[in-house]
């Protein structure tokens, strides 16, 4: 079994929904994979039960740790984000890319950086209805964010006004409520949906009203030199507080639409700028955490007066912008790489453990 590519992902409920994965590993002289999720491993045997791909079919059954793995779940729970956390702990168990944390821990690594600080907005994390009431007060609109969301999932704008405020959420009817209310609303949030983020609102709507932002996409090749493999706006569907494509958003080339917006020079500026910000950030993210990572996705913003924001990154980005943007060709490209680096790794890995041994 040692020449399989691990994948670990948070829920299988069919093997065949990871066939394009196996035959991305088969392309890159992998004898195949075997798919497993963080409850399939035995820690204590040093086992995983997953199924394992050869040939053209999948089977249940139990093998050693790969050389290799990759971690392609989003793990929700406090259970299943404390055992991947425990899996990925354990030095037998080597992958092509380590976690980063939830949105607070990443955004204070971000913080270290002196060149990134003023493109950060001010970020709290939410502890108490009181400290929540006093951001709110300062900034006037905020974001609140679940501090382990993703997809745009759970994310509420709340706007201060005299004597109420209101609260919207995409999907859901608008909220006005007094101003008492406002306490009782936070710890509510708080209470039934777990820990959050408050961030300054910024407004981000373009020409048309519509909410953008830029997805850069960041990925290691084959080499394990990191390389922009392209950038792209997301726009929001009309009324939209995000600008998630899977709501019903659209994509476009971004030095185009940033020109459109903004016009020629200063649209060449900020195309120049995020080209700039996106290279910076995977070497500074690995170098602060100490871990290895594979790819990012790294969301960016332009508000109306023309500056730009880092809004997040992301250590599992989608890739539909990539499609919707460059076309299919570079799409598939795209979902390559990472296994390209995989073998990269692999391969250093097995030439290690042929180098003969010291005597001490």
């Amino acid at each position: 079994m040692s020449d399989l590519l691990g994948i670990m992902t948070h829920r299988i409920k069919h093997p065949d929904s990871l066939r394009r994965h196996a035959r991305a590993a088969i392309a890159e002289q992998f004898g195949g994979v075997v798919a497993y999720t963080p409850e399939d491993v035995d820690l204590e045997r040093g086992l995983i039960r997953g199924y394992v791909f050869r040939g053209d079919t999948w089977r249940r059954q139990i093998t050693s740790y790969p050389k290799m793995n990759m971690d392609i779940g989003f793990y929700q729970t406090p259970a299943s984000i404390g055992k991947a956390g425990r899996v990925k702990k354990t030095k037998q168990i080597r992958f092509t890319g380590y976690g980063l944390g939830n949105k607070w821990k990443i955004q204070s690594h971000l913080l270290e950086s002196d060149f990134l600080k003023p493109y950060l907005l001010p970020t709290e994390q939410v502890k108490t209805s009181q400290q929540f009431i006093q951001f709110l007060k300062k900034h006037g609109r905020i974001m609140l964010k679940p501090i382990n969301g993703w997809g745009g999932r759970g994310i509420v704008k709340v706007i201060l006004d005299e004597d109420r405020f209101t609260v919207h959420q995409n999907g859901k009817p608008t909220l006005r409520l007094p101003l008492e209310r406002l306490g009782p609303y936070i710890r509510g949030v708080l209470k039934n949906g777990g820990r959050h983020i408050m961030q300054k609102w910024i407004d981000i709507r373009n020409q048309n009203g519509q909410v953008f932002d830029i997805r850069a996409l960041m990925q290691k090749n084959s080499k394990g030199a990191w390389q922009l493999t392209g950038t792209a706006v997301r726009e929001g569907r009309k009324q939209s507080i995000t600008s998630n494509i899977k709501s019903g958003g659209s994509a476009y080339e971004a030095g185009s639409y940033l020109k459109k917006e903004f016009g020629e020079e200063k649209g060449e500026a900020l195309t120049k700028s995020i080209t700039e910000v996106s290279n910076y950030i995977p070497e500074f993210t690995e170098k602060s955490y100490m871990k290895r990572l594979t790819e990012l996705g790294i969301d960016l913003a332009v508000d109306k007066s023309g500056k730009l924001w880092l809004l997040e990154i992301n250590i599992k980005p989608g890739r539909a912008v990539i499609r919707q943007v460059y076309g299919k060709k570079a799409w598939e490209q795209s979902f390559q790489r990472p296994f390209q680096y995989a073998r990269d790794l692999y391969k250093k890995e097995v030439e290690s453990l042929r180098e003969p041994q010291k005597v001490t």
